[in-house]
């Protein structure tokens, strides 16, 4: 609490000043085992993802493929899940999108309530036998998908053996081209749009985005879009030779809001929908106005090799949009906030 209030009373010396604001300089890395033990893959400037060529990353139509009894897109993967059942990766602490209620387990969200739409068009049934829900930390999630690439990963990396293997994976994954050149992944259609944004401890004055943060740390999931940007002003500060803040990076962003909670960090940079439910978690907690200019759309992630599902999603989504159901579930999730997270439907959003 007392780093807090200097925190606080430092920055609105400076701006009464009108000098450049700055926070306390990055906190000593703690020692193992001590009371607050950092999470775990916690690193302080980390590496920015590589970077990839312009890999398309536009989707497949239901229509252009075999086609099973029921009219929906068939073929040996879509089979073998209907036999074996489905294993979809997903977020626990993802509050509006999936979150895990601690007191009768069960999960719901926007993505929970799509995965269940596609595991009932497949005739899967839910439990163990049938629909399987498998939490996945933020940066591992996309070494879970059954790709040549990802098996050669876990191959060369002991830290990747205990990643379990799913079939889709909807956890707001955000559609880059990088991520389908690295992992040999594909896309569906998008099913939500969203930008980043930034939250900090209430009574941080002065502070209206990421540029302002000079000297302080800002959290988010490693791996991400999210990270990447921060690393990015951080080389724009440096190059104007200002003082530079501090990405952190973290295995799951939930872990960010603890950091933050205990003044290790001083923001979380990431999704706004991530940010919203941190902040409901937590009324100390203040989201900004800020908004990254870059708008991120979420899709679900399918194996590249693996496009007869693939096709089955996207025909799941494309009912969902005619029957009315997605914009149904809009509205029951994100009632209260901004309306941007909606997606209008292309007129032709497939690859012909």
């Amino acid at each position: 609490m007392s780093r807090a209030l200097a925190l606080v009373a430092a920055l609105a010396c400076l701006t009464a000043c009108a000098a450049p604001i700055e926070v306390p300089g990055p906190t000593p890395t703690l020692p193992s085992g001590s009371a607050l033990e950092l999470p775990p893959g916690y690193q302080e400037n980390p590496q920015r993802t590589a970077a990839c060529s312009n890999t398309p990353t536009d989707s497949l139509d239901p229509a252009t493929g075999p086609l099973g009894p029921d009219g929906r897109p068939d073929g040996p993967h879509v089979r073998r899940v209907r036999e074996q059942g489905l294993r979809v990766g997903v977020s626990q602490t993802g509050q509006f999108r999936s979150k895990r209620d601690l007191i009768t387990g069960e999960l719901s969200g926007l993505e929970i309530d799509i995965t269940r739409r596609i595991a009932a068009a497949l005739g899967v049934p839910a439990g163990d036998e049938g629909l399987r829900m498998i939490g996945l930390p933020t940066g591992g999630r996309l070494y879970s998908l059954d790709t040549g690439a990802n098996r050669t990963a876990k191959e060369g990396d002991d830290r990747l053996a205990d990643v379990p293997e799913v079939d889709l994976v909807i956890a707001g994954v955000s559609v880059t081209a990088c991520r389908v050149e690295t992992h040999d992944l594909r896309f569906s259609r998008p099913y939500m749009r969203t930008h980043s944004g930034l939250l900090v401890r209430a009574g941080l004055s002065g502070v209206a985005g990421p540029e302002d943060l000079a000297g302080g740390k800002v959290c988010s999931g490693g791996g991400t879009t999210n990270s990447d940007e921060m690393i990015d002003v951080r080389d724009r500060q440096r190059l104007e030779g200002r003082r530079e803040l501090v990405p952190v990076a973290v295995n799951d962003t939930s872990d960010c809001l603890m950091l933050l909670q205990r003044g290790l960090v001083d923001a979380v940079y990431s999704d706004v929908l991530i940010l919203h439910g941190y902040q409901a978690q937590d009324p100390g907690t203040v989201l900004l106005d800020h908004r990254s200019p870059v708008t991120t759309k979420a899709a679900v992630a399918v194996s590249g090799e693996q496009e007869d599902l693939l096709r089955f999603v996207n025909g799941v989504l494309d009912d969902m949009r005619r029957d009315g159901s997605l914009e149904q579930a809009y509205d029951t999730w994100f009632r209260g906030l901004a309306p941007h997270h909606r997606l209008p439907v292309p007129e032709d959003p497939y690859r012909r």
